[in-house]
């Protein structure tokens, strides 16, 4: 129970994170978002980046958060695995699209 918990709070961290980059108000950090070399070159950059990658990332969020609930009305913990797979595979999708995104504004690194 409490494994699924965990995966709640952070799929629900996660999906707030992607939600802030996707509506271009997650300042340029070094601790949420997506920082890559390109991401971080400059703010414009970071927004751009995150603005591209939100969508990918809030989806996974939620993914895991029903992964998590679904373990605590009873589904088994084998729910967790697929929801964490999913969100970070939708986070790596989120930064690809970041990178490019950000290349593509600020130019090569």
């Amino acid at each position: 129970m409490v494994g699924a918990v965990v995966v709640i709070v952070a799929g629900a961290l996660v999906a707030l994170t992607g939600l802030l980059g996707s509506i271009g108000r997650l300042p340029r950090n070094r601790l949420a978002g997506v920082r890559t070399a390109a991401t971080m070159r400059s703010d414009e950059a970071f927004v751009a980046g995150n603005r591209a990658a939100g969508p990918p990332i809030v989806l996974g969020g939620l993914v895991a958060v029903a992964g998590g609930v679904a373990v605590l009305f009873g589904a088994g913990k084998p729910a967790i695995i697929p929801g964490v797979v999913i969100m970070v595979v939708l986070a790596l999708v989120g930064a690809s699209r970041a990178n490019r995104a950000a290349l593509r504004r600020s130019g090569p690194l």
